[in-house]
């Protein structure tokens, strides 16, 4: 489980860089670029061994990445799980995080319910993470920001929706889940993620959150990230019925991304957003 990265990162000038990890239940992927330098991205991803516990993988990729330990200008630990939910500050405290997630979500005696504010929506993120695994990268980590993989996006797309008077879709398409959320000048009007085996439950689940906002079928527009071929599948079958869905490829400002990075829209998200 060995991670490549520059021979140019080393322990004395990792305080140049700015990493992630993006941790999900079948892998670990580890990135990072120097502001200064417009063509420093890296990213490495590595799988976990099938049936071994997350906490355990995890582990044995830190214990075979000596560079996982340096000190960054910043790192943040980009946490996938569908298991989340936004609560308003109205209702918000955090002695009882884990009975509002609870709301939403079967609570597990194994994990930890983390809390990550969302000023502009004055709403708590909440989402669950392996207790084991917080400890550990919590340990392992220097000055570690827990991050769910959804607010960098949600970020993004709020600030896009302010500038755009139709109402917008966003729909996150991952390997049997996918993640929606809806704007309407920078309101979030719906956030909910839902799996998936086909196609036409993709399509189902689209028109399902367009009926309940009331979606002009003409003017307001539904945009798609994740791989880019399933996307333009299921934009070739939703065009039947709305008429602007379009596919959002991963672009970053600050970097050049190499051609087939392979690179999580949230990742590039995260890097161009202030959370």
């Amino acid at each position: 489980m060995k991670i490549r990265v520059p021979y140019t990162l080393t322990a004395d000038n990792s305080d140049n860089y700015e990493v992630s990890i993006r941790l999900w239940s079948d892998g670990i992927s580890f990135s990072g670029f120097t502001p200064s330098e417009r063509d420093s991205f890296f990213i490495n991803t590595v799988r976990f061994e099938p049936d071994m516990p997350v906490f355990q993988s995890v582990k044995n990729v830190f214990f075979a990445n000596q560079c996982l330990s340096y000190l960054y200008s910043s790192l943040s630990v980009l946490c996938v799980t569908e298991r989340y939910s936004l609560v308003p500050m109205s209702v918000w405290s955090e002695k009882d995080k884990d009975l509002l997630f609870s709301y939403c979500h079967k609570k597990d005696d194994n994990m930890r319910v983390m809390a990550q504010r969302m000023k502009q929506f004055d709403a708590m993120m909440l989402y669950d993470l392996d207790s084991e695994t917080y400890e550990f990268l919590s340990r392992s980590l220097v000055n570690p920001r827990f991050v769910h993989f959804m607010t960098p996006s949600l970020s993004l797309w709020q600030k896009n929706s302010l500038m755009n008077y139709p109402k917008q879709m966003y729909v996150a398409l991952g390997r049997n889940n996918m993640e929606i959320a809806c704007f309407e000048q920078g309101e979030l009007l719906f956030l909910n993620s839902f799996a998936h085996d086909t196609e036409n439950d993709v399509l189902y689940y689209i028109l399902y959150a367009c009926k309940q906002l009331n979606f002009n079928q003409l003017d307001d527009h539904v945009y798609f990230v994740g791989d880019s071929r399933r996307c333009q599948s299921i934009i070739s079958l939703i065009k039947r019925y709305l008429a602007k869905a379009e596919y959002l490829p991963v672009r970053s400002h600050k970097f050049l991304l190499p051609e087939d990075a392979g690179v999580s829209f949230d990742i590039i998200a995260l890097t161009e957003c202030a959370l």
